[in-house]
């Protein structure tokens, strides 16, 4: 069973852990959900599909939140330990810092672990599913792109129709007119009403057309057919703009350790960069959670602040000089979590009692 100090430590950074993490994660996905209300609103995404998506970005960003999400639990718990004079008594009651390291880093182990399963799997699974509904979405961008009361022409030029109404979901359609061309034959299609279909088994898109009629011969000559029916489906053969390969960031784990591209290797290396960035800033946020009792503990957060946005930064260029071929293929990308704790020991050395006392010589 853990000492009791250990449980208190344990406890309260997983208090402020979870809070956190709950408030980050809501600010990421509520920017998201208004982000995909914008473009739905503009005809790029269907309703149907945003719950899915800010679904699929929740448990994208989990894995890139809970590292910072970590750091600044500790922080909060250390520093309002040091505010409160607790951590005073402690040391007064022999308890070092090593044991405070000790208990900090049972909390950070099983964290490193979550997240190395969050970015080595979960996170790649979200983003192919991310990918694949947004290139869905593509697909159909074109049709629910069209505008009712205007003729309205498929890129690809074999379809041409025109809608008096469309419902606010844009599946319901009103006064539906169509030509399109079958087998060489011109056909002209007038319906009441219609709406969108999908195939769930081919994934085509199809208009199903309500009580309509069905005109069909050659331009100029007077032979040509008639057909009445209750429901006639439409095939709309639309396309992406651009067919895009899979992107490497959607790649299984597996596939990227079989393959020594450089900007494969940078991505997987990215992945391990997390969880281990979980027991970095754990050893660094013990030194920089230290305050006078009397201090205010905001400034150990603002100076945390700016080293995890330094460290984000970092992680972009380390990425873009790794595949550019400016830094070493054998450096990698692992350079960045040595240099913050470089930073970190330099810091502490200039908020360091043997620091002042080494400035007051040199004034002398």
């Amino acid at each position: 069973m853990l000492p009791i100090i250990d449980r208190y430590i344990l406890w309260e950074v997983t208090k402020s852990f979870l809070a956190i993490t709950f408030m980050l994660l809501l600010i990421l996905v509520g920017s998201g959900y208004m982000r995909f209300l914008g473009e739905a609103a503009a005809g790029n995404l269907s309703n149907d599909v945003i719950l899915k998506l800010v679904g699929v970005e929740a448990l994208r960003v989990m894995g890139a939140i809970t590292p910072p999400a970590f750091f600044l639990a500790i922080l909060y718990t250390l520093g309002q330990m040091y505010r409160h004079s607790e951590m005073t008594a402690l040391a007064a009651s022999g308890i070092g810092i090593l044991r405070i390291f000790r208990a900090v880093f049972l909390a950070a182990l099983p964290v490193a672990l979550v997240v190395l399963w969050l970015s080595l799997d979960l996170r790649p699974w979200a983003n192919s599913m991310n990918d694949a509904l947004l290139n869905n979405q593509s697909i159909q961008s074109e049709f629910n792109s069209a505008v009712a009361g205007r003729f309205n022409e498929s890129s690809r030029g074999d379809l041409v129709f025109y809608v008096e109404g469309i419902s606010k979901d844009r599946m319901r359609l009103n006064q539906v007119f169509v030509q399109n061309r079958q087998h060489g034959e011109l056909g002209i299609i007038v319906s009441e009403e219609g709406y969108q279909y999908v195939d769930e088994k081919t994934g085509e898109h199809y208009v199903v057309l309500k009580n309509g009629r069905r005109y069909e011969g050659k331009p100029g000559s007077n032979i040509y057919t008639v057909g009445e029916f209750e429901e006639y489906g439409v095939r709309i053969k639309l396309e992406p703009k651009e067919q895009q390969r899979t992107r490497v960031r959607s790649l299984p784990t597996s596939v990227l350790y079989a393959n020594d591209d450089l900007e494969y290797q940078s991505e997987l290396e990215y992945r391990f960069m997390l969880p281990v960035a979980v027991l970095v800033f754990t050893f660094i946020s013990v030194p920089l959670s230290y305050s006078r009792p009397r201090d205010s503990m905001y400034g150990s957060l603002v100076v945390a602040a700016l080293f995890y946005l330094l460290f984000v930064n970092l992680i972009a260029l380390s990425g873009a000089w790794m595949v550019s071929g400016a830094t070493p293929a054998w450096l990698g990308r692992w350079w960045v979590h040595l240099l913050m704790l470089a930073l970190t020991a330099l810091v502490m050395f200039f908020r360091s009692a043997r620091f002042g006392r080494l400035m007051k010589r040199i004034a002398k």
